[in-house]
């Protein structure tokens, strides 16, 4: 009796998780037996979390890059320039402000083409 009041928790989860993913909007199609279905529509992430990180890391190397390539000080001095410009150069120079991760990075790109 246990088995099958398991079997039937089972089936009815499953049941009500279906009913979940329908309720966000579905497709009707006809199978090969004749019979219609009901296909939840995908829906796709706008961002997913891989392209986040992938996306606040490039930022941050590329950061990096500019202060080993530039060196701190002429690196500083191009943010100062910049963040006396318009909005978005203000916007562009808190954005590349040197950040411990970017220095870091710095560091070890120095320590390797150095």
């Amino acid at each position: 009796m246990d088995k099958a009041l398991n079997d039937f928790d089972k089936r009815q989860r499953a049941v009500v998780q279906k009913h979940h993913k329908l309720a966000n909007g579905y497709i009707t199609k006809l199978n090969r037996n004749g019979i219609f279905e009901h296909k939840p529509i995908r829906r796709l992430p706008l961002v997913s979390l891989k392209s986040l990180l992938v996306t606040v890391f490039c930022v941050f190397a590329f950061k990096g890059l500019l202060i080993a390539g530039l060196g701190i000080e002429d690196y500083a001095a191009r943010l100062a320039h910049l963040s006396q410009g318009s909005t978005v150069e203000r916007a562009g120079a808190w954005l590349m402000g040197a950040d411990p991760a970017s220095q870091w990075i710095a560091t070890v790109l120095g320590a390797l083409f150095g």
